[in-house]
């Protein structure tokens, strides 16, 4: 029989329900000027008949479908154990790339010989305008103790070896946003990240993105990640850059929930956030007024996993 040659790169695309801009994710990638790949979407779970609406695309992308929604984290691990490539790349169903996106990084991965690349992003809205003043910072090298202080590493960006995933335990399934910033930190220990400084894809801002579906809940599994990462980071963090970070994201998450109406969980993160060094100037009026409120709190416990401090590689 005839040997099949792997493609070079393997797309992975979650989706769930989002047929209209999933199509346009897949426009931008059949718009490629690198052609050696291949495209796996993730039907986590949809109601909209996702492959009906992508049947006969050009880019010709293979359609695995979840039953049942399992989060984008499983998603994505689910593309990457179906991957034929030794290569994946990652890309959003309400984001786009540019028509370089691929080559460029195709051909730093291996001028560069690193394992994992990143870049930029233009965020734009939702009629594809540009939206200034949203981009933050990147670096290149050895990154982990930057990345603790900023989530700067985005998913469209990303482009790196299938087997330093699977090494570093794939995305942690138990959390619900966050799950990639928790494993490009994990990644971070034992890999320099490689930068593409030219923005080659598009974040789509639009009001159904999961990173702000609820902010409360968002910003806790944050400051849960931050926790658990800084206990396994194996001194690559300043303690006191660490415990600055961790006093601020606590502190946030205790705002937050405290505005959502969760006085349990808010009360908890200020906790968490004046053991990191938050002053009490500052946290005291949220600390105190959470305190009071918790007995009105109606929910027995918190409804978010709880991310423990061994529930994911490190």
């Amino acid at each position: 029989m005839p040997t099949v040659e792997k493609p070079a790169i393997s797309v992975i695309i979650p989706t769930r329900d989002r047929s209209e801009m999933l199509c346009d994710a897949l426009d931008s990638v059949a718009a490629q000027t690198f052609r050696d790949y291949e495209v796996i979407v993730i039907d986590d779970g949809s109601i909209e008949p996702v492959a009906n609406a992508v049947s006969g695309h050009p880019c010709k992308p293979r359609v695995i479908r979840h039953a049942v929604a399992r989060g984008p984290a499983a998603a994505r691990n689910r593309g990457v154990r179906e991957a034929a490539a030794e290569t994946v790349a990652f890309l959003d169903s309400d984001d786009l790339w540019l028509p370089d996106k691929l080559a460029r990084f195709h051909a730093e991965l291996n001028r560069s010989k690193r394992q994992i690349l990143y870049g930029p992003m233009h965020p734009i809205d939702e009629r594809g305008n540009r939206v200034p003043g949203r981009t933050k910072p990147c670096y290149d090298g050895w990154i982990t103790e930057r990345l603790f202080c900023s989530s700067f590493v985005h998913v469209p960006t990303v482009v790196c070896r299938k087997s330093i995933l699977i090494k570093n335990g794939g995305f942690d399934e138990s959390l619900p946003v966050c799950e990639d910033y928790d494993l490009w930190l994990r990644i971070s220990l034992s890999q320099p990240f490689g930068l593409v400084e030219e923005p080659l894809a598009e974040r789509r801002l639009h009001p159904s993105r999961l990173s702000k579906a609820c902010m409360s809940r968002n910003l806790n599994v944050k400051a849960r990640v931050l926790q658990r990462f800084a206990e396994h980071a194996n001194g690559q963090l300043d303690l006191d850059v660490a415990n600055r970070r961790l006093a601020r994201a606590c502190y946030v998450a205790s705002r937050a929930a405290f505005w959502d109406g969760r006085f349990r969980l808010s009360r908890e993160m200020y906790c968490a956030s004046r053991t990191y060094g938050a002053t009490w100037v500052r946290s005291l009026p949220i600390g105190w007024a959470s305190r009071a409120l918790v007995h009105f709190e109606g929910e027995a416990s918190d409804p978010e996993p709880v991310v423990a401090a061994d529930s994911a590689s490190s």
